[in-house]
């Protein structure tokens, strides 16, 4: 033991003797381990909020669309249909995207007033919900739109050139905190839809199935399918960003092995002395990992900074959908041991070298 604290006392030394190298290799360390978390939390967030499917009820929309956001229009002769056989509760909605560019694009959603309630659990943060009766040109807004448009209660908010008075602003903990929600008759109003709807939500009573097709091309789904198709577009761009991380990962690597193999050979007198003394290999690896360990251990620390400073002033948004990042203990732990993968590559190589030393040539040398 006592060999070992000497070693770690002497690569600490030699460290602090090397203040800017070990800074410079500190922040490498930290852009690959920075780049790691962002992007691991921000693939956490989108699986958290668009991959959530409801166990219980079905969505009737139009084939080939994403109904749950826009695309799908239906008659009223549909939502007939279904009750006819003998499905207990038919709940029509309309899903847009209005707005006339990406930049005041939003989300909208006609909801039935009577029903809603039942179909998505939420809490008002100020204000009050949607109520059956309420007068027209009414609206609730989620808290993700209300930040981004610096709304609150009693403003109006623009949908396709119409203001509607905001009532509410709730919080649901998914992808529909950036969406606006109105009567489903102000919806077709507003989209001049007469008596279509956008979908039907139904109970899973055993009469249509998941993958059920209809005539005149109307597809039956889990609700919430859609969120997992919006989810599974941004996975190939993670893949790809994920290859570049691995790949600055492995550079830093190497440049960490080149670096404590330069300090190695500067100490290569003092290692030989010390292995004829009685020192073990083992205990003078210990003189690697130290500086190893202190490099990577402020390379953490100014990666933690990092991703925070940059999840917190940061947007990442496309058109009405914000990618909210999240954090998780499986997520801090795969980003940590990566970083450690890194110091333990970078150190074997020079502590395989120190062990195949030559003795009796180095001091001979020396």
């Amino acid at each position: 033991m006592a060999c070992i604290l000497v070693t770690l006392r002497l690569g600490l030394h030699d460290l602090l003797s090397h203040r800017r190298l070990a800074l410079a290799m500190s922040f490498s360390i930290a852009i690959a381990f920075g780049m790691l978390a962002i992007l691991e939390v921000y693939r956490t967030g989108v699986v958290d909020k668009y991959t959530e499917l409801a166990p219980n009820f079905l969505l009737v929309h139009e084939n080939q669309s994403l109904g749950e956001f826009y695309g799908s229009r239906l008659s009223s002769q549909v939502g007939e249909q279904l009750s006819e056989m003998g499905i207990s509760m038919v709940i029509p909605e309309i899903h847009a995207l209005t707005g006339t560019s990406a930049q005041n694009a939003i989300l909208l959603r006609g909801i039935d007033l009577e029903h809603y309630t039942r179909l998505e659990s939420f809490s008002i943060l100020s204000g009050r919900s949607l109520q059956p009766g309420d007068l027209p040109r009414q609206a609730m807004v989620g808290w993700r739109l209300a930040r981004s448009r610096n709304l609150k209660i009693g403003d109006v908010i623009s949908l396709r050139g119409r203001n509607f008075n905001i009532v509410g602003i709730f919080q649901n903990g998914t992808y529909m905190d950036n969406q606006a929600w109105i009567s489903l008759a102000d919806a077709q109003a507003l989209l001049g839809w007469d008596q279509d709807v956008s979908i039907y939500i139904i109970p899973e009573e055993g009469i249509l199935h998941e993958g059920d097709l209809l005539p005149g091309g109307i597809s039956i789904s889990r609700k919430g399918e859609s969120l997992q198709f919006i989810a599974a577009q941004f996975q190939p761009m993670i893949d790809l960003l994920r290859l570049v991380v691995v790949a600055l990962g492995i550079a830093t690597a190497l440049a960490l092995t080149n670096i404590l193999w330069r300090l190695a050979w500067r100490r290569r007198h003092e290692m030989a002395i010390l292995r004829t003394t009685g020192f073990s290999t083992f205990s003078l690896a210990g003189y690697l990992l130290a500086q190893a360990g202190g490099i990577t251990l402020l390379g953490i620390l100014l990666g933690a900074l990092f991703t925070l400073v940059f999840i917190t002033g940061v947007k990442v948004a496309v058109p009405s959908f914000t990618i909210v990042p999240r954090l998780e203990p499986q997520t801090a732990l795969s980003s940590l041991g990566w970083v450690s993968l890194m110091m333990l590559t970078g150190s074997l190589l020079p502590v395989w070298w120190l062990s195949h030393l030559n003795l009796a040539q180095l001091l001979h040398s020396e």
